[in-house]
């Protein structure tokens, strides 16, 4: 199949058909094309994306920026967005489609992405797209944000690796915490030109929602596991325990409070384990709604998921729960589960009588959490409101300074 596109009335052709070569190789090529339109280098757009390839909207970072920029009459905005998640479908049915790249992971994006990733003043985004590595650092024009997906000092080890295609220069961060911000320098020696502190905009949405029923989330982040080693893992055999405890279900139905878990949608890829027939209280979601929960739910039961900052930043209680921390394999994950971590607070379990004993405590005490608590949450965060017209500030600044 040869992709045409045509900019400045000159025909430009890439050969996408050859299933044998390289996608790095076909990307090359494009770009040596387009760059031979000596007119071509007149960057327009702004480009917004959350994880493009996901079905899944919980960490809407970017979009919040990018609907802000629409707020603010910025037309060259535009927002990479995956046609199957539901976040589409929501903007679809309230008729909010405008300045949206849509695309279809089943098919080959390049096709839609190109003309707009080279036409792009600058690229923002909440997970690193490895894909486009080489145009971000090979078109000299274009500029890359990253405003992240999440908090990530519990997985501080995986932030080096998240940032190693993409040249310094051309790599601007966006901090979500000051514990990150120190790590970013010190741990990994990131020049402070290309930091800003600012936190993560999708907060500003974070509003707490006084639902009906009284719930308590469940919600662990993934690990990296094979469908084999999963079966048998501490990781899946803990969390069933949690979820079906005889007493924690008792105490819960007394109280008329609602158990939820959530599970990592990366569990999908492995054998469906947690099906709501083999849960005796707990009511299994999905990630889609996982914001909404975030937002009623008043406690979380979590390990090391950036999800605990979204309580945190709400004030609300959280008990962190190492459930796999004694596993004889070793993994990437268990660097993160030291339950002697200053950001536990003092509330990481590795016994789940303890946690349960925990949890009633927070009930019984109306999830009130005490005001060294309170004063230890808010110390993570640099700002508690306007986050997004923060990160507007700073985005818009670099474009200006840059091409004006």
């Amino acid at each position: 199949m040869i992709f045409i596109i045509l900019i400045n009335n000159k025909i430009i052709s890439f050969d996408k058909s050859n299933k044998n070569n390289n996608t790095n190789e076909n990307v090359k090529n494009f770009i040596r094309k387009l760059k031979s339109c000596k007119r071509f280098r007149k960057p327009k757009y702004i480009i917004f994306s959350d994880y493009y390839i996901s079905k899944y909207c919980s960490d809407i970072n970017a979009y919040t920026v990018f609907d802000y920029f629409l707020k603010k009459n910025y037309s060259n905005a535009y927002y990479i967005i995956n046609i199957e998640s539901e976040l589409y479908k929501n903007l679809y049915e309230q008729n909010k489609t405008d300045n949206l790249i849509i695309i279809n992971t089943t098919e080959n994006i390049y096709s839609n992405l190109f003309p707009f990733i080279l036409n792009s003043k600058i690229l923002v985004q909440s997970y690193v797209i490895y894909d486009f590595q080489y145009i971000i650092n090979k078109v000299s024009y274009l500029k890359y944000f990253y405003i992240n997906h999440g908090i990530t000092y519990f997985k501080s080890n995986f932030i080096s690796s998240e940032f190693r295609y993409v040249n310094e220069e051309k790599r601007n961060i966006i901090t979500s915490s000051p514990y990150e911000y120190d790590i970013l320098l010190n741990k990994f020696n990131y020049s402070p030109s290309y930091i800003y502190k600012a936190g993560i905009a999708r907060y500003d949405l974070y509003k707490t929602i006084k639902s009906e029923e009284d719930c308590i989330l469940v919600s662990f982040t993934y690990r990296m596991y094979n469908n084999v080693y999963y079966q048998n893992s501490l990781y899946k055999k803990n969390l069933k325990k949690l979820l079906n405890n005889d007493s924690l279900i008792r105490f819960l139905r007394n109280k008329n409070i609602n158990l939820v878990f959530v599970p990592h949608h990366n569990e999908l890829f492995l054998n469906k384990t947690f099906r709501q027939s083999r849960m005796k209280y707990a009511k299994i979601g999905d990630q889609n709604s996982l914001t909404k929960y975030i937002k009623q739910c008043s406690l979380l039961i979590t390990d090391f998921s950036s999800i605990s900052f979204a309580f945190m930043f709400q004030n609300k209680p959280i008990l962190y729960y190492l459930i796999d921390y004694k596993d004889k394999i070793k993994f990437k994950e268990r660097k993160c589960m030291n339950p002697d971590n200053k950001l536990y607070f003092g509330n990481a379990f590795l016994d789940l009588d303890k946690l349960i004993d925990k949890i009633k405590y927070y009930v019984r005490k109306n999830y009130k959490i005490k005001k060294s608590l309170k004063k230890k949450y808010e110390s993570v965060f640099y700002y508690r409101e306007n986050i997004t017209q923060r990160i507007f500030n700073i985005i818009n600044g670099l474009i200006s300074r840059i091409y004006h």
